[in-house]
């Protein structure tokens, strides 16, 4: 699965929001200042292009779906961050975000249970 650019993922990311859509309905959720239609049709003709979207044709118009769920990107985007900024680890993803203040103790205890249940359902 190939990677997304920035202006690729704010189309994904209404189109996941909208489960389909028309062209008018991506533009209506664009945030401002809006790109003109032309922009976001050349996006959606390179999400095509790369596997992301789907089309069927209805009357004048593309009805567009996403091809790829966002769990299914969000998956291959966080393994593609680990690799890249964390060495391959997840848990130097983790010690990042404990060194950043970014989880709570709650956060911790609800982690560390969920690795405790993963483990006995694995044995």
């Amino acid at each position: 699965m190939k990677s997304l650019t920035k202006a690729e993922e704010q189309v994904m990311q209404i189109l996941w929001q909208l489960k389909h859509g028309f062209l008018k309905d991506i533009m209506d959720l664009m945030p401002e200042p809006k790109p003109h239609s032309n922009t976001i049709a050349t996006i959606l003709k390179i999400l095509i292009e790369k596997g992301f979207v789907n089309f069927e044709v209805q009357g004048r118009n593309n009805l567009y779906k996403p091809a790829v769920s966002k769990a299914e990107y969000g998956k291959k985007s966080i393994n593609q961050l680990v690799k890249g900024y964390f060495e391959g680890s997840a848990a130097n993803l983790l010690s990042h975000f404990v060194n950043e203040n970014k989880l709570s103790q709650q956060d911790l205890e609800a982690l560390l249970e969920q690795i405790k249940n993963a483990k006995n359902n694995n044995q």
